[in-house]
């Protein structure tokens, strides 16, 4: 099928690039700080990690708010900016019952984010089982939509690019909720208190979280908060994009 973008287009989707290697928030060079005693991850070390079996957890630089409160997960790899383009193509996609755009997405995702050509081998063959664990579309709004996003796109990153990865649905929201996207930042924060349960047989495993968009983070952390409250090992988060707070949104 015909991608739903061309080149130039593609081309032209803003890009996240000098983020917090752990929420992916964009910052200036100037407001962010290195991890202590850690390379940069845009200049990796040559010698293997010591972890080599362990999901791509690349040091590098740290917002203002993951050095003073960290969340629960360790990494976020979101690889476009949630701006005209990518933003367009996601609402078309979440609003416009569009499941089909599905695929197009993981591609986007899959070729702007390397892990690496070894990643889906270290994945399988680690002892510590990796799983694709969507963030929940309220039950309301998957009927609304007629499809569940997250869940979709995990099964498309998973058919296309990530075989060797299992998806399971071990994430429940409690209750209904308002829509997260008509939620000013303080509401969101708000939102999120306990508005997850985790399935424990999430113990033992490392988690990737999938979402289409991070906006706060406040949905991350709730969610990765209580996948290490059932026991996983360790908490990282995919999604397509991030969202500039106001004074980068431009």
């Amino acid at each position: 099928n015909p991608r739903p973008l061309c080149a130039d287009c593609e081309a032209g989707l803003s890009r996240n690039t000098h983020s917090c290697h752990r929420c992916a928030l964009p910052c200036a060079q100037r407001e962010i700080v290195m991890t202590p005693g850690l390379e940069d991850a845009r200049h990796p070390p040559t010698t293997p990690h010591a972890r080599s079996n362990a999901l791509p957890h690349l040091p590098g630089p740290l917002c203002h708010s993951c050095r003073h409160v960290p969340p629960h997960f360790e990494t976020t790899h979101a690889p476009y900016l949630m701006r005209t383009g990518i933003r367009d193509l996601i609402h078309q996609w979440k609003f416009q019952n569009r499941p089909h755009l599905s695929k197009h997405l993981a591609l986007l995702f899959s070729e702007a984010t390397s892990f690496g050509p070894d990643w889906p081998i270290r994945c399988r063959t680690s002892p510590t089982p990796t799983v694709l664990v969507p963030v929940p579309t309220q039950w309301r709004r998957h009927v609304q939509r007629g499809f569940d996003h997250s869940w979709v796109l995990a099964q498309a990153l998973k058919a296309q690019h990530y075989p060797s990865l299992i998806v399971r649905p071990w994430l429940r929201n409690r209750r209904h909720r308002p829509a997260q996207h008509l939620l000013d930042r303080a509401a969101r924060w708000q939102d999120t208190q306990d508005r997850f349960t985790a399935d424990r047989k999430l113990a033992g495993r490392r988690v990737i979280l999938v979402d289409d968009v991070m906006t706060t983070g406040a949905t991350a952390r709730a969610a990765a908060r209580v996948c290490r409250e059932a026991g996983a090992q360790s908490v990282d988060v995919w999604c397509l994009a991030r969202t500039p707070t106001p004074i980068t949104a431009r």
